[in-house]
């Protein structure tokens, strides 16, 4: 009798053991790594350089209101210092993180730039470098799309 008992005890176990082994393994669901998200751009605009007299320069700063082509448009309108100027550079800190630059090499009266914006918040500075070298910040504001 025990030897049944023993051969039983081996039987159950076995069973056990078997059981064990036929389960289905779950595969481990990945977990997405956090991907990084880039700071969100500066859009703060700072003072603009104070320009002697004599190198002063305007330029008209507008931009259109098409959401498939919100451009940014820059424009000389001359000044006292106009003859001057060596070049002209503009920069478009876009809502979205991209910076797009343009620049006009001794402008004219009405000549113009013009840079792809977005449909938001976007910041325009437009920097002066006169013949000399020296280099003045003329315009630094953030235009919306639509105000």
């Amino acid at each position: 009798m025990n030897l049944q008992a023993f051969f039983l005890a081996v039987f159950v176990c076995g069973l056990v053991l078997a059981s064990g082994c036929t389960q289905q393994e779950v595969p481990a669901t990945p977990t997405p790594a956090p991907t990084p998200t880039a700071p969100p751009p500066d859009l703060s605009p700072v003072p603009t350089d104070t320009v002697p007299a004599e190198y002063g320069v305007v330029v008209t700063v507008s931009r259109n209101t098409y959401s498939f082509n919100p451009l940014v448009r820059v424009e000389f309108r001359g000044g006292r210092g106009m003859g001057l100027v060596s070049s002209l550079d503009a920069e478009v800190i876009r809502g979205d993180g991209i910076v797009r630059t343009a620049r006009l090499q001794k402008p004219a009266i009405g000549e113009y730039m013009e840079i792809l914006g977005t449909t938001g918040k976007d910041r325009v500075i437009v920097t002066a470098t006169m013949m000399n070298g020296e280099r003045y910040r003329i315009y630094d504001q953030v235009l919306e799309f639509r105000s």
